[in-house]
């Protein structure tokens, strides 16, 4: 084909591995539906690279500044056809402590929390144990892949965030639900907004963390949920309403969690979701019927410009 494909990948994120391993599996994709497709390490001359003859880009970077909006400004400027949500749903679902503000303003219920940075905890240290008065879950606020993720106790949360901080930056509070069920559901563009069945993570540590994501055999993947059909139906219309009034574009993975009580909260939003042989979006593809190498050429017939136009 004549096209000239970019996988770019990489990046100084903590989840530069991942997308290191999402784009070798795209790439082979690609190359094995015959598309003329390149993998493309994000580096200082990277402009200068994607100014040499890439038709569109495929972008499976994970984390900053491949799923903020940065590069995406970058690709708009060049004027180059993308994969994935412009600008402004980048930036947006890449802030955690924002992403739940607008989400709530959709009707979608989040959980109890709290954004914490460097001067804010250095001004009010009990702030957190002020705030909750049970054990909570403390997320770094731009960060993916639950690097840096922790539970804790609201007295022990100041020493720890501290600490945490120096290294991931700003922080997200969060209520833990103790038993809580975790969902995930996939969204994808295919002629129109497609729901992807929803998809029930148990992994075997204490919550889904970076081992559990990425450690073959370290969490069950149950699909669909061992969940009541309206519990179900709900998170999957939630997330096709997320992903619609966002303006996302190409694919997007929204996490939740459910109560014993079968209450849903939104946790996050994902605007480059994994494509690894573990990543949840591909599997609940496969199990509606889009093998992998259909569902990245669906992905890449998505990739345009002036996407917040």
């Amino acid at each position: 084909m004549d096209e000239r494909i970019c996988v770019l990948y990489g990046g100084p994120s903590k989840e530069s591995e991942v997308s290191r391993r999402s784009a070798l599996r795209i790439n082979h994709a690609l190359l094995k539906k015959g598309y003329n497709s390149k993998l493309l390490e994000y580096t200082p001359d990277m402009i200068t690279q994607l100014k040499s003859g890439y038709s569109v880009i495929f972008n499976i970077m994970h984390g900053r500044p491949g799923e903020d909006g940065q590069v995406q400004g970058i690709f708009e400027y060049l004027k180059i056809p993308y994969t994935g949500s412009g600008v402004i749903p980048c930036a947006i679902t890449m802030n955690k402590y924002i992403n739940q503000q607008v989400v709530k303003s959709f009707g979608v219920p989040v959980l109890k929390s709290l954004y914490v940075n460097e001067e804010i905890l250095k001004n009010n240290p009990d702030i957190v144990k002020k705030s909750f008065s049970s054990d909570i879950i403390l997320k770094p606020n731009t960060g993916g892949s639950s690097v840096g993720v922790i539970i804790v106790k609201p007295e022990d949360a100041y020493e720890r965030l501290a600490e945490k901080i120096l290294e991931f930056g700003d922080y997200i509070v969060e209520e833990y639900i103790s038993g809580g069920i975790e969902v995930t559901v996939g969204v994808i563009k295919d002629n129109g907004v497609k729901v992807l069945t929803p998809l029930q993570l148990v992994p075997k540590n204490a919550f889904y963390d970076y081992h559990a994501k990425y450690t073959s055999g370290m969490t069950d993947f149950i699909i669909p949920p061992r969940l009541d059909k309206a519990v179900i139906d709900r998170m999957m219309k939630m997330s096709g309403e997320i992903f619609t009034k966002l303006r996302m574009d190409t694919f997007a993975r929204v996490d939740f969690i459910v109560t014993k009580s079968g209450d849903i909260y939104e946790l996050e939003v994902n605007s480059i979701p994994g494509m690894t042989d573990l990543s949840d979006l591909p599997q609940e593809a496969e199990f509606d019927g889009i093998e992998y190498c259909e569902l990245v050429e669906k992905l890449l017939k998505t990739a345009g410009v002036n996407k917040d136009a």
